[in-house]
């Protein structure tokens, strides 16, 4: 982000969460037309070229093995795979046999204060709840490979 702006500030101008627009200026999300004219608002030093490339280039979702060397990175990992069964089996127990999308997601970084006065991060995953489904095959459109 812009030396002088916070990602939470420039997701305030942009209208998105403050991890997306990280993702953004990482190439890791697409940017629309409406967000681009913000954006150019937002950051005055970011070429056209820039911006044509964040909204007609495909973004990579993907990640660096190393990343996971990254302390904060690890960290994270680590929490999600520690509370991992019990995060699944709660999603389960409250919305049924399914999962979390991560496309259809938010995410959203913050901080909080502890009862001693400590700074605690806060992280939200907010993401849709996709049901597995029983695979009925008339329900199947698909032309069978079989025919």
């Amino acid at each position: 982000s812009d030396a002088n702006m916070s990602y939470d500030d420039l997701a305030s101008k942009l209208n998105v969460t403050n991890t997306y627009a990280a993702q953004l200026l990482l190439g890791q999300a697409k940017l629309t037309p409406q967000t681009a004219v913000k954006l150019s608002e937002a950051l005055p030093n970011i070429t056209e070229e820039d911006l044509a490339s964040m909204q007609n280039d495909f973004p990579m979702r993907t990640f660096d093995d190393e990343i996971l060397k990254e302390p904060n990175v690890y960290r994270t990992y680590e929490a999600i795979t520690h509370y991992g069964e019990a995060i699944k089996n709660i999603i389960n127990e409250q919305c049924g046999d399914g999962i979390m999308s991560a496309i259809d997601f938010y995410c959203d970084v913050g901080t909080t204060t502890g009862r001693h006065g400590e700074k605690r991060v806060v992280i939200t995953f907010n993401g849709k709840f996709l049901p597995h489904i029983e695979q009925i095959s008339d329900d199947n459109g698909a032309k069978s490979p079989r025919d």
